[in-house]
């Protein structure tokens, strides 16, 4: 007889942590459902974008600037612990850096540029394939770059990099775009990429 009701006792349990366990779930479905009905349209509409989208859009910690690139890339967004505004890396050593400086005053950007030109490379011990500082147009701002390639030296890797320097009424934002020069084919079209999409919001 003890045996019947122990027997009845635990079926009695099955049973009702069946009934919880299925009324956990039904809530969690209706809340889902809900939640997407009261969701506005704005909301459904950026979540179809963002699924939809190629790109991945990087922001600085004040959602001051931006940058869209492809997917493609890998980028990763790392907080920086160099004070850059945007830092970005991928596992094939593809770096973006953005960080931000006052304007100079009575100097033209070029002639900032060039000064900056002279003390980067002299911060390098191995480099070749110095280019000269030329002007370039991004989204109808002023910007100067230069590129060189150097050598580092504990990885024993040449990397490629191109510095862009570009004038806001904010103060410059200078670009430095790397990455290992073997790859120099794979990434043609970052660089363009990077200043189609740098946008100050």
């Amino acid at each position: 007889m003890n045996e019947l009701f122990e027997f009845h006792r635990k079926l009695n349990f099955k049973k009702i942590a069946i009934i919880i366990i299925f009324a956990l779930f039904t809530i969690i479905v209706i809340f889902d459902i809900l939640s997407f009905i009261f969701k506005s349209d704005d909301e459904k509409l950026d979540d179809t974008k963002n699924s939809n989208n190629p790109n991945t859009i990087f922001y600085d910690s004040n959602n001051t600037i931006s940058l869209e690139l492809s997917k493609q890339y890998n980028l990763s967004q790392y907080e920086s612990s160099n004070n850059y505004l945007i830092e970005l890396r991928s596992e094939n050593n593809l770096n973006i850096f953005v960080s931000h400086q006052d304007l100079v005053q009575n100097k033209t950007l070029s002639e900032v540029v060039s000064a900056d030109h002279r003390t980067y490379v002299n911060e390098f011990t191995s480099y070749s394939n110095l280019s000269e500082v030329k002007d370039i147009s991004t989204n109808d701002k002023q910007a100067y770059t230069y590129s060189f390639h150097y050598l580092d030296s504990k990885t024993n890797t040449a990397y490629y990099l191109q510095i862009v320097w570009i004038e806001t009424e904010n103060g410059y934002y200078i670009l430095d775009i790397e990455f290992p020069l073997e790859n120099l084919n794979n990434y043609t079209h970052i660089i363009n990429d990077v200043l189609d999409t740098f946008n100050t919001l």
